[in-house]
């Protein structure tokens, strides 16, 4: 669910995500997700029985990833500090591939962050995904623009 908090980012309102929890992918450990990687959303929630949430993108789908930050340091950060790090992160990132302010955009984000046991096999990954929350996409989002 992404809110709104009125606080001066780029003279528009802020943006404050409120993150999806890391998804639960297939036995054969979390999939390696890259900008362009479009993703169903059933199989993301299917935990160990789905099938791979990537498809291609001209087929129909619920989410694509536009940005992959990495968060730097040796211990597991605080939930909050992974928060912050995505929800800023995302936003900047969202422009440049929608090619339009999150703020005055009909998409939405929302973005995946490591677990404490992903971290401690070396995720420092936050993947940001971008999507319509009125329809399924058919195709990229990448500079669409609205």
């Amino acid at each position: 669910m992404i809110s709104t908090l009125v606080d001066t980012y780029g003279g528009a309102p802020s943006p404050v995500v409120t993150p999806s929890t890391t998804p639960t992918f297939p036995p054969s450990g979390i999939v390696e997700l890259s900008v362009g990687d479009c993703l169903d959303q059933t199989n993301l929630e299917d935990g160990i029985n789905a099938s791979d949430p990537i498809v291609e993108c001209a087929s129909e789908h619920d989410l694509e990833v536009f940005a992959s930050l990495t968060f730097d340091g040796t211990a597991y950060p605080s939930v909050e500090d992974l928060v912050s790090f995505g929800s800023k992160g995302c936003s900047v990132e969202f422009k440049n591939f929608v090619g339009l302010d999150f703020g005055i955009s009909a998409l939405d984000f929302k973005f995946y962050y490591p677990t404490e046991s992903s971290w401690s096999n070396g995720d420092r990954g936050v993947d940001c995904v971008v999507f319509d929350p009125t329809q399924r996409t058919t195709g990229t989002l990448a500079d669409a623009a609205r």
